[in-house]
């Protein structure tokens, strides 16, 4: 059973297209096609992406690109089997397991930038969607269109930028972050830069300088910035996330 899944989604300029099982209804593949520029740039990006990933993950993200005409270019991607997406709205709490698998899978891909002010970046490592688990406690990253290897963008502001999304999240909930999630997100952003995976530029205040260099770069999102949480979270909670960085307790 094929179905088209979206047309130019948040802007993107790229018909996607999903591939599943008639009986069991499991996602088989999707399909990525653009005839636009714009379209066009972030298949090249992700295509480029799912290059330098496979390159360092022990789960490969199986593809075929195909550049059909110099207007016209799509990727298929295989689905990997026993993987899973989180569910949109699970609290903070439930997520916590996961955020661990996330940061660690980055330590792991990324180990060759370490001590580095810069490194490529994936540009939306949302928990939904665009990082899959199995039950082997692995992670996987996929969706690779805003990918940038231009060295333009700080070491471990990809994990920032996922720490923000779930915060944002928890305080649409909760109009607030509860002292038990900020432990935890010191924790995780402790945890990278005790791997040395944490720009200098980041350390100090990593969730302020992070929404500055996305801010400052919204040309790698190819006008999809504007669906990134990390701009849209109140700036009293991203001092709050700093704060707790700077004087944990």
């Amino acid at each position: 059973m094929k179905y088209i899944k979206g047309v130019h989604r948040h802007g993107s300029e790229i018909f996607l297209s999903v591939l599943k099982d008639s009986k069991s209804l499991e996602t088989m593949n999707i399909t990525k096609s653009a005839t636009t520029i714009k379209g066009i740039s972030s298949i090249i990006s992700e295509y480029n992406g799912i290059i330098w990933y496979n390159k360092y993950s022990k789960n490969k993200i199986r593809y075929n690109f195909e550049k059909k005409t110099k207007d016209y270019y799509r990727i298929k991607i295989e689905f990997n089997k026993g993987f899973f997406n989180i569910r949109p709205n699970t609290p903070y709490i439930d997520l916590k397991k996961y955020l661990e698998l996330t940061i660690n899978h980055y330590i792991e891909i990324w180990n060759e930038y370490k001590n580095k002010e810069y490194a490529p970046i994936h540009g939306d490592l949302s928990l939904v969607g665009n990082v899959m688990f199995n039950n082997n406690e692995e992670a996987m990253f996929v969706d690779w269109e805003q990918f940038d290897n231009s060295s333009v963008m700080p070491t471990g502001i990809d994990p920032i930028m996922t720490i923000i999304e779930n915060v944002w999240y928890e305080t649409i909930i909760h109009k607030k972050i509860t002292d038990d999630t900020l432990q935890h997100i010191n924790k995780l952003i402790q945890n990278l830069n005790k791997a040395n995976l944490l720009s200098p530029l980041l350390q100090k205040k990593p969730a302020q300088n992070a929404v500055k260099f996305i801010k400052a770069n919204i040309e790698i999102w190819k006008g999809q910035h504007y669906k990134l949480p990390s701009l849209k979270i109140p700036n009293k909670f991203i001092e709050e996330i700093d704060y707790i960085v700077t004087n944990p307790h």
